[in-house]
């Protein structure tokens, strides 16, 4: 796959993604072009990819904590930095319906690492499998992630009635 192809399957949602880690179009911008650098560079590679979706989300994952490194000055190695909160209001347009709003205000309010598989599972239909690969733990982890994160909304929206 050419890396105007991939941009084409790709670039949308892992714009999104971006968004959605950064919150910030301009950051999510840089990062994105920083990714497809990182496409290029693995040009070779890509015939031993099994799973492009998971790696494609895989690299820009790895290369929004690059960025969030330099900018904090932290050292390699650190686990995945949520240094702004994941956000669904950043990443996604403002839903009409006022049940939609409160809902994704509730998903707001959950654990970094909840929302990411949420995100990744809802927004962009990646499996426990490929959401697994992508963020380097197992699909059973992140399978537990969005279960406690489907109860945790669950237990929010009933207060909220």
């Amino acid at each position: 796959m050419n890396l105007e192809e991939l941009y084409g399957r790709y670039g949308e949602n892992l714009y999104r993604y971006l968004l959605f880690r950064l919150g910030s179009p301009e950051d999510a911008e840089d990062v994105l072009q920083e990714t497809f650098c990182r496409f290029a560079r693995y040009a070779v590679r890509w015939r031993l990819v099994r799973n492009p979706q998971a790696f494609v989300f895989g690299v820009a994952r790895n290369e929004v904590n690059r960025f969030l490194r330099r900018k904090l000055s932290l050292p390699a190695g650190n686990p995945p930095l949520f240094d702004r909160a994941c956000s669904f209001s950043a990443a996604l347009a403002a839903p009409a319906e006022p049940s939609a709003l409160i809902l994704v205000e509730l998903a707001d309010r959950l654990p970094e690492e909840q929302k990411e598989v949420i995100f990744m599972k809802v927004f962009d239909g990646l499996t426990f499998k490929e959401i697994g690969s992508a963020c380097g733990i197992s699909a059973n982890t992140a399978a537990s992630r969005y279960r406690y994160a489907l109860d945790k909304l669950r237990a929010a929206l009933e207060e909220t009635r």
